[in-house]
């Protein structure tokens, strides 16, 4: 009967230790993300990629082009309606072209669209080399996304501008991105989900299905078709003309 007690004593003792044990490092959890993705050498040796895919957005599809180069150029465009819509960043300032909103002609963005263009124009994503950022990231807590147990990272930039990075603990890939904006007095928490990764040319693993929430509704979903890394692209091409 003593040798029982004593073992309970243990295992209740134990088990909170036992379980912290198990809960990795912020570095452990994004080590384990670099691996899954295809690991550091192979990320570091991509320079420029172009995504091809469509978009659909109430019921209407577009296809979309997403020309990247390190180490944060970034430039999109899609045609809806015949009207070709462009959001990119040169490194230095954000540009686009939306005549849905009453223009043809390339302009300036400022603001919280031109803070959200440059948050995600960063070539490797939010986790890679954050620290050399200066960014801050911490392990807040566990979350279900879909049918996925996941880490709840928060990431805070040098701005002050936060998201929450949700890293599955099977596989390390990221499965969503949320973050909260302040547009016209309104407050709005928009989520980006991801799923179906598959592995590009090189072996990097990409989500082909990305989806975008606002206020916890469905605004768009991306299918991505095609992901080519390495190709040719002049840093002209992010330039507003």
């Amino acid at each position: 009967m003593r040798r029982l007690l004593n073992l309970l004593v243990a295992v209740l003792v134990l088990a909170p230790f036992a379980a912290r044990a198990q809960t990795p490092t912020v570095d452990q959890i994004v080590a384990k993300n670099l691996a899954a993705k295809g690991g550091e050498e192979t990320l570091k040796s991509a320079t420029t990629m172009k995504m091809s895919g469509t978009l659909t957005v109430q019921g209407m599809q577009a296809p979309v082009k997403v020309l990247t180069k390190r180490p944060n150029l970034m430039l999109q465009e899609m045609t809806m309606n015949g009207a070709r819509i462009v959001s990119a960043f040169d490194g230095q300032r954000v540009w686009g072209i939306n005549p849905m909103l009453g223009g043809s002609q390339p302009r300036e963005v400022t603001g919280v669209q031109s803070e959200a263009v440059r948050d995600r124009s960063t070539f490797d994503g939010p986790l890679v080399g954050y620290k050399g950022r200066g960014d801050t990231l911490e392990l807040v807590g566990s979350a279900t996304v879909g049918d996925a147990d996941t880490w709840k990272l928060k990431l805070t930039r040098q701005n002050g501008r936060t998201m929450f990075i949700y890293v599955d603990k099977n596989t390390g890939l990221e499965r969503e991105w949320a973050t909260t904006v302040d547009q016209n007095g309104m407050t709005l928490d928009i989520q980006t989900l991801m799923s179906d990764y598959q592995p590009a040319e090189n072996g990097v693993q990409v989500a082909r299905t990305l989806r975008t929430l606002i206020g916890g509704h469905e605004q768009a979903v991306l299918k991505v078709e095609s992901v080519e890394f390495n190709v040719p692209i002049e840093d002209s091409v992010f330039k507003m003309p």
